[in-house]
């Protein structure tokens, strides 16, 4: 593909539009650019390692306490890994919510709420703050499930990265079910079940593991400059 209908495709790309953004992405990654590449190319921002080692690691088959958007999400798995997808998913509805409502955020994940009664987070980055090479996230609350609206509010900072903060979700899991399974009252219907606390720590160390993959690529991209 020459530069021509790639020029085309960017000129007529718009994040509100996730067609167009999955046909420039596929134009790109036609003309030999990598996922990192990539993303920039579409949002005029670097990306965080973070991202890259998710993807690498099988996007939709990692067993998260998570639902992952399609933006940014599917423009970084390459066509010869599937993607990016055709359509997007139910979360589309949520993303362009946000964009209209704050253009600067970019939605990453929707995280369920741990207990009943409480809201689901959708969690971010900001485009101003990958400019300066910040990871920083940012979450908002949203009704509990992933094709439901946000609640009005403005966005709050939750941590350091995506990473980070799934890595706390993580924890608190487990800290909650192992607490669950050594209470005496953990008997009958209902009850946690010691495959239940190995799978959550097993969840654990996945995202512990993707957070030594992230560093470890952000030692060796440091090193190279």
């Amino acid at each position: 593909m020459t530069s021509e209908p790639v020029g085309r495709l960017r000129a007529g790309a718009s994040r509100d539009d996730y067609a167009s953004m999955a046909r420039l992405a596929r134009a790109l990654y036609g003309n030999g650019l990598c996922a990192q590449e990539v993303l920039r190319e579409c949002y005029g921002v670097a990306f965080p390692e973070e991202v890259f080692v998710v993807v690498d690691a099988g996007l939709w088959s990692l067993d998260l306490l998570a639902y992952f958007t399609n933006q940014p999400w599917e423009l970084a798995v390459p066509p010869e890994r599937g993607g990016p997808a055709n359509l997007p998913d139910s979360l589309a509805d949520v993303e362009s919510l946000l964009l209209t409502r704050d253009p600067d955020l970019l939605p990453l994940l929707q995280i369920p709420a741990a207990q009943a009664g409480e809201d689901d987070r959708i969690v971010c980055y900001r485009l101003e703050e990958l400019r300066v090479g910040r990871s920083t996230v940012f979450y908002l609350a949203a009704e509990a499930y992933p094709s439901a609206g946000v609640r009005e509010g403005e966005a709050v900072r939750c941590g350091d990265s995506m990473l980070a903060v799934l890595r706390e979700e993580h924890a608190a899991s487990l800290r909650s079910l192992e607490e669950e399974w050594n209470s005496p009252g953990n008997v009958g219907a209902g009850s946690v079940s010691g495959d239940e606390v190995m799978q959550a720590r097993a969840s654990l160390e996945v995202v512990e593991e993707l957070q030594r993959a992230a560093a470890r690529r952000h030692g060796v991209g440091t090193k190279k400059e």
